[in-house]
């Protein structure tokens, strides 16, 4: 029976977020009353499902929060302070005898794509329709410990025979792990082992893969400490490798994530509101394609990170350095990345100024030696364009641009982005470290130019309706490749529970 729920277009799951979403309009309307901040508390949120953490939320590394207190991974959601405080929906937090309670969690994700010369390829032009559907359930047998499951479905209306298994997949067990924590004096520690989507890093390396229809997800253990001012964590993960079927997910053990992250409170008393974040990764990817060669990547990360705000300007810095072996060659690259906004009213449409610079070293790919071109890892499919026009390697871009809120539930942004190599010697590269053929025997530095238009609506706490549009202008060196310019588009909805 759970197999056919996920076959076909998962009209299981759409019947089960209906369901939910008309029997729970009162309740979810009296969350929507207000919101706890996301700085640390001791206690579990009142009017949203914020967990207990001694450490601001939005710098604990449990991933992007979407609003309201609810996460982009669903384990981070602790329900219980609203069913205490009688404010919880149906189906959250119920009572399960003891200490113990269960939650349910879900969400559906419909999204319409339009490509046109998708990765720059003449003629390469489709539409396709997207589907995601994933179901949760959280057993919390009292403070201490919980179990945590999730299941996905991906479905691809169009091309379904060639689509990978992140987008065409009947079920995918993507989440079952045991976390268990205590809170020692000040200090909350834990551990969670099993299956789990991690996102704890700077976006521009480490995220859960939001574009395809599955998320990104690891196998192995996960150890935290936070205090008020501080928090430490440490991980050694190896990679699930999806299949298309039903429930034929894998661990792949060749692929490997082990590190450490932390993060401090810079600013004086006052406020926590900028923070200092150092991470240390080390990845290995036994098929690693690195320009015409795939072969083993063996590579140290380590950097840090500093965000935050002050007053109405906002600011968000990168700086990376690898080190490591691919195959029998040096590795010698580093990453730098800057995101910065400043809002210019509050009133009104909120106009804010963007900006970002990204800087990837390049070269050595198509030579001998030392490897100097980034690997961007596992970065945020977003971050430069689900179009996948561009990837973090042996590139600068300047990208200027202006965000509106029209509404309160309303965000809209434009964005044009400058693109250049660093080295001329290495090519362009594509998102997923696709390199563009022949790029690398081009003279030039100009790749071209990038426009983004993104916009959202918040129906209400729960649907979101989203659009996107990006158009790649070919610069001289793709055009002397004899590509083309290329454009994508979406638009579609997501319904979370």
């Amino acid at each position: 029976m759970v197999l056919n729920t996920f076959r076909g277009t998962g009209i299981g799951i759409v019947g089960l977020l209906l369901w939910i979403g008309a029997g729970n309009a009162e309740a979810i309307a009296a969350s929507a009353g207000g919101r706890d901040k996301c700085d640390g508390t001791e206690m579990p949120g009142q009017l949203a499902p914020t967990p207990a953490d001694p450490y601001p939320l939005m710098a604990a590394g449990w991933g992007p929060e979407l609003g309201n207190g609810v996460f982009a991974s669903r384990w981070a959601e602790d329900w219980t302070g609203m069913r205490a405080a009688g404010t919880a929906p149906e189906l959250k937090a119920m009572p399960m005898g003891g200490d113990a309670s269960l939650t349910v969690s879900a969400e559906a994700r419909l999204r319409y794509d339009d490509y046109r010369n998708a990765q720059l390829k003449r003629g390469n032009t489709y539409q396709q329709s997207l589907f995601r559907g994933v179901l949760g359930a959280d057993l919390r047998i009292n403070s201490a410990l919980r179990f945590y499951g999730e299941v996905a479905s991906g479905q691809a209306g169009e091309r379904r025979d060639t689509a990978s298994a992140n987008f065409q997949n009947d079920a995918s067990l993507q989440q079952l792990f045991v976390d268990v924590r205590d809170t020692v004096g000040e200090t909350l520690v834990g551990a969670m082992f099993g299956r789990q989507e991690f996102a704890d890093g700077p976006r521009q390396l480490i995220s859960l893969s939001d574009g395809p229809n599955i998320h990104r997800s690891w196998n192995g253990l996960r150890v935290y400490a936070h205090r008020p001012q501080f928090r430490v964590g440490a991980f050694d993960f190896r990679a699930t490798r999806l299949g298309r079927g039903s429930f034929d997910d894998v661990t792949n053990y060749g692929e490997r994530l082990q590190g450490i992250t932390g993060s401090v409170i810079v600013t004086p008393e006052g406020g926590p509101n900028t923070y200092l974040e150092p991470f240390l990764y080390h990845t290995k990817n036994p098929n690693f394609s690195s320009g015409s060669r795939t072969a083993a990547d063996d590579r140290y990360t380590y950097g840090a990170r500093l965000w935050g705000r002050k007053d109405a300007f906002r600011f968000d810095g990168t700086l990376a350095y690898q080190t490591g072996h691919f195959a029998d060659r040096d590795v010698n690259a580093w990453g730098l990345f800057l995101v910065s906004s400043l809002e210019l009213a509050k009133s009104s449409w909120k106009p804010r100024l963007t900006a970002r610079v990204d800087v990837a070293s390049g070269g050595g790919t198509y030579g001998r030696g030392t490897i100097k071109s980034f690997n961007q890892l596992y970065a945020s499919s977003n971050y430069l364009g689900e179009g996948q026009f561009l990837s973090l390697s042996n590139l600068v871009m300047v990208t200027p641009g202006l965000a509106v809120s029209p509404t309160a539930t309303t965000n809209l942004s434009a964005e044009y982005g400058l693109a250049r190599r660093l080295n001329e010697d290495d090519a362009v590269y594509a998102g997923g470290m696709r390199a563009y053929a022949g790029t690398q025997n081009l003279p030039g530095k100009e790749i071209g130019g990038l426009l983004r238009v993104i916009g959202s609506w918040a129906a209400n706490n729960r649907l979101t309706v989203f659009l996107n549009y990006e158009r790649f202008n070919a610069g001289d060196v793709v055009k002397h490749a004899a590509l083309p310019s290329g454009s994508y588009r979406y638009i579609g909805a997501t319904y979370r529970f």
